[in-house]
């Protein structure tokens, strides 16, 4: 706040206490049953704190946890990162994340667009997908604005290869990709 910050960004997984026993026991030594509902009282706490305005970045939510969240963030966001479903199948970037799922991102920002939340979107570049799917997930950000007029900033975010994990060694997106 004093550096002249409006917003404070909440980016995480997604529920990772439906994935991982290790964060459900934290949660619950927390007093928390979901991640969203430490988020809530998180990005209150920062709030209250400093005055910057939460912006919640989650993952995939249902439609009662947007309007939960939108008590306390007056804007949240997505990436939608892209639209392909080729990328869900094995030996592909977002095989066996089931949040991964396009059709389960634009549903949550349908939602979002529903319920008039201001949101922020966008793709992720040099995860494996093409020209013309990137240009398919731009198309279907720009068709849900459109239909809700909710969309508030699309980001376009290249890939960066982080060690220890599955994509460790996968190349980084070229210059001319950006």
């Amino acid at each position: 706040a004093a550096a002249g910050c409006r917003e404070a960004l909440f980016t995480l997984g997604d529920k990772p206490e439906v994935r991982y026993g290790q964060a459900r026991e934290e949660l619950a030594a927390l007093g928390y049953a979901t991640t969203i509902d430490y988020l809530r009282t998180a990005a209150q706490a920062v709030f209250d704190a400093t005055g910057l305005l939460p912006h919640a970045n989650p993952g995939v939510v249902t439609r009662d946890e947007l309007i939960a969240l939108r008590e306390i963030c007056p804007s949240q966001g997505l990436m939608l990162e892209s639209v392909s479903r080729r990328l869900l199948e094995r030996g592909e970037v977002h095989f066996a994340s089931p949040d991964k799922d396009p059709d389960a991102r634009l549903r949550t920002m349908r939602a979002a667009g529903e319920l008039r939340i201001p949101f922020t979107s966008g793709i992720l570049i040099g995860i494996g997908e093409t020209r013309e799917e990137r240009i398919e997930s731009l198309l279907a950000l720009r068709d849900l604005n459109d239909a809700h007029g909710h969309i508030q900033e699309i980001i376009i975010q290249n890939f960066r290869a982080k060690a220890d994990t599955p994509m460790a060694g996968a190349p980084e997106p070229e210059l001319d990709d950006l």
